[in-house]
């Protein structure tokens, strides 16, 4: 099960629309065409930015990208089939070919976890005749235990009811018990890696949604060609909620950039996903009531109940103290902006319901911005 806290529904709403972002590295500009735009017109103009994009060899290009893009602090490969966040995983893999050392996998098939790592299209290649550029494609292609790997096989993620088979790291196989699914088997990631998984579907959707492309795609368990079955949207919705972006997935969008020279706009824009396939869309736009714009943007974190700022591309006006006062002119948030790492978060959990006002401001500009907690 997910962790929650209590039960909370936080909406943001601003003086008027802005963008919501994680902490990244967004190059200024790189979703100006996609501003104020949703439904398929935001899946068009994203599908525009991040394509066409560099394509990497499959080997030794995939390989050697995994040295940067799949790196975790400790300097062992970052495994989403086996590791275990926060936790301590069974085994870990070092990175590069048994020749130099590493548990990269070679000729040999292993028949239990921790032998080697290999490469998992977490879209099955079965599912797109094993094309490029699909095929080898850093959101797509991520570096798994073989094992593991070959277990999945070409099974959809989904919810195990009945387990057949449950690995180290807590992940599972069994059948697919997600309310609307196909009977049939699945393959259920920790929860931890759920919201990873669905962002990665969500860019394959939109990445790959070309009239040349899109017919490469099958009908399979998840989805007609790129078409989300309904119960497999309502699942990666849920799923990219409860398991908001992590810094593992911020760093790895950071990494694959400059080797393939586009992101993940749901990464970077956790909002498009529920702007494209959801039902509301909130925070799409541009603020610049007083002089600052998309340099300062903010998150709101329904599941852990907490408001993040962050000031990531500000350069021009570097931002002084934040605070948030509630209706009654009482100040519930204060801090100075400098010297952090230029975000924030900020706790939401202990205030009362009702409209609150985050105030921004800088040695020259000030901007205020409603937040409503009901």
């Amino acid at each position: 099960m997910f962790k929650r806290n209590v039960m909370k529904r936080i909406i943001l709403s601003i003086l008027t629309m802005i963008p919501i972002a994680v902490i990244a590295q967004i190059p200024t500009g790189y979703y100006n065409s996609a501003t104020g735009l949703s439904g398929q017109s935001l899946r068009v103009a994203l599908r525009n930015i991040i394509r066409p994009h560099t394509t990497l060899t499959y080997t030794p290009g995939l390989w050697n990208a995994y040295y940067t893009t799949d790196v975790k602090p400790n300097g062992k490969l970052w495994d989403m089939y086996s590791d275990i966040p926060g936790g301590t995983p069974a085994y870990e893999f070092v990175l590069g070919p048994t020749s130099s050392g590493g548990n990269q996998c070679g000729s040999v098939s292993p028949s239990a976890e921790g032998s080697c790592y290999n490469r998992e299209h977490t879209w099955p290649q079965s599912k797109f005749v094993s094309d490029t550029p699909m095929q080898n494609d850093l959101f797509i292609v991520y570096p798994t235990d073989y094992y593991v790997n070959n277990q999945r096989g070409d099974l959809p993620y989904g919810k195990v009811g009945s387990v057949s088979h449950t690995f180290t790291n807590g992940s599972k196989l069994g059948t697919n018990a997600y309310p609307g699914a196909p009977s049939g088997n699945c393959y259920e990631p920790l929860d931890s890696f759920k919201g990873d998984l669905a962002r990665t579907y969500f860019y394959i959707a939109t990445c790959y949604w070309t009239a040349q492309d899109s017919v490469k795609f099958t009908t399979w368990e998840t989805a007609a060609g790129l078409t989300f079955k309904p119960w497999a949207i309502q699942m990666l919705l849920e799923w990219h909620h409860n398991d908001p972006v992590s810094q593992k997935e911020i760093n790895r969008n950071n990494a694959v950039f400059p080797l393939q020279g586009n992101r993940n706009p749901f990464i970077d824009h956790p909002e498009y996903a529920d702007c494209i396939w959801g039902t509301t869309c909130t925070g799409v736009g541009v603020n610049d009531v007083a002089g600052f714009t998309q340099s300062v943007v903010s998150y709101v974190n329904t599941a852990n109940n907490t408001l993040v700022v962050n000031w990531d591309n500000l350069t021009d006006d570097e931002l002084k103290n934040l605070s948030v006062l509630n209706m009654n002119g009482q100040m519930v948030y204060n801090a100075a902006a400098t010297g952090m790492s230029r975000s924030a978060v900020i706790s939401t959990a202990n205030w009362a319901k009702g409209i609150y006002v985050l105030r921004i401001q800088s040695l020259n500009k000030a901007d205020s911005r409603k937040i409503v907690i009901q």
